[in-house]
């Protein structure tokens, strides 16, 4: 299959995109510029425009609207991804935030963009038009994985909401589930995989995730962290999640994380809970 042509515009080395860089290395052909003036030239040059051009910024400011508007000018049927760093979350409550650009923050971007990055059309999120809203982007029908059964899912949610809300996306998609409710402790083995929903702070939660990760073991555990810094996943890491999704998510985000890091599809053990 053909892979998209990506020119990724801005500071490959800084931190937060490192995993970004890495996936589209993998699975695009990546050709990385460091400002607008180079990807300027590599598009004069290059015979075959990009299929997708990623704008990283680490903060607000680095890049602005008509710069913007110049890539489109160069490259007109190419997709803009804004990659946004830590520093620009509060950009569109308060700052200039571009237009005609998919935003997405460096903890989103492989969650809500892979699938769409790596189907042979562009599709999802990205085939809207450049005049669409973040509302009309979060609400667009997306199509749900192949159902099929996928064995347990393990949640731990302080609440009863909460649960119900993580359990139906994961029942959408072919599992059971299962509630572990952190005031009535319970041990569940044979899970296929494992979410543990995050409070307040990874940093106070650090030591009761350990201990879920050990119970639930084999089991990859999902971290639902809420707008994540690169500490977070690195503690979520440290302490056994096997990868974080950031709060608030798209449906399509959590089924990419349970498709790619759930076990097999029934486990060599009987799914059972048992009161703690």
């Amino acid at each position: 299959m053909t892979t998209k042509r990506v020119l990724f515009v801005g500071d490959a080395s800084h931190h937060e995109f490192q995993e970004p860089i890495a996936w589209l290395g993998e699975y695009c052909t990546l050709t990385i510029v460091e400002s607008c003036d180079k990807a300027t030239v590599e598009l004069a040059n290059d015979g075959r425009p990009p299929d997708v051009i990623v704008l990283a910024a680490a903060r607000p400011g680095i890049f602005e609207q008509h710069q913007v508007v110049s890539l489109l000018r160069r490259a007109p049927l190419a997709r803009i991804i804004g990659l946004m760093g830590g520093w620009c979350e509060g950009e569109l409550r308060t700052g200039y935030p571009w237009r005609g650009v998919t935003r997405v923050y460096w903890h989103q971007f492989v969650p809500r963009l892979a699938e769409e990055l790596a189907c042979r059309h562009i599709r999802g999120r990205l085939a809207m038009p450049r005049t669409y809203t973040e509302w009309e982007a979060n609400n667009v029908t997306v199509a749900v994985p192949e159902v099929r059964q996928r064995g347990m899912a393990v949640i731990r949610a302080a609440t009863i909401e909460t649960y119900e809300a993580i359990a139906e996306a994961c029942q959408a998609i072919g599992h059971s589930t299962v509630w572990v409710n952190p005031r009535q402790p319970a041990f569940a083995s044979g899970a296929a995989v494992a979410i543990w929903d995050v409070g307040l702070s990874i940093e106070r939660d650090k030591a009761e995730l350990a201990e879920f990760a050990k119970q639930v073991h084999p089991a990859p555990v999902i971290a639902l962290i809420g707008f994540p810094r690169a500490s977070d996943r690195r503690l979520a890491a440290e302490y056994g999640a096997t990868c974080v999704v950031s709060k608030p998510y798209l449906l399509p985000e959590l089924w990419t994380e349970l498709t790619r890091v759930s076990l097999a599809e029934s486990s060599a053990v009987d799914p059972q809970v048992s009161a703690a």
